[in-house]
């Protein structure tokens, strides 16, 4: 009877190793399931801000006409910092070297017409459904991806 009172006070500290293992492929599971869905979503929001840099550009360069009667040929006479020029993941602009980059921003231009660009670079590149977002001076965009530039736009 002493020896059945023993064994019943053992107390059992920590998981077992089938616990532990079952909690590690739930885990697993889950990053397998979320991750492609984040990178997804991070491709979208980088995208989002080439877009929104692409329309600054294109203000800028409707302001410049209203003002010269032709278009810029340049970015740094839009008052961008270089031409081209990159754009970061927080959205700002930097030189083309610079490591965190996003989108490199370009522009061609003749004097009536102009086409502004951004071209993924570093991670974005994997963005292969878009690729190259670009605008036309008279409201037309396009991507160089496989999706349909609405779905890009």
């Amino acid at each position: 009877m002493r020896q059945t009172v023993q064994r019943e006070q053992r107390v059992q500290n920590g998981y077992t190793l089938v616990e532990l293992l079952a909690v590690l492929a739930i885990l697993c599971a889950l990053w397998v399931l979320v991750l492609p869905a984040y990178q997804s979503q991070m491709l979208s929001a980088r995208r989002g801000l080439a877009r929104l840099e692409l329309l600054k550009v294109m203000t800028r360069q409707e302001q410049y006409f209203l003002n010269h009667m032709n278009y810029a040929h340049s970015l740094t006479q839009l008052g961008f910092p270089a031409h081209p020029y990159a754009l970061t993941r927080d959205g700002t602009v930097a030189p083309i070297s610079a490591s965190n980059s996003i989108y490199l921003i370009g522009l061609e231009a003749t004097g009536r017409s102009y086409i502004a660009t951004a071209s993924p670079t570093e991670r974005q590149r994997k963005d292969t459904g878009c690729g190259v977002l670009s605008l036309e001076s008279n409201g037309i965009r396009h991507s160089g991806g496989t999706y349909a530039a609405q779905m890009c736009w």
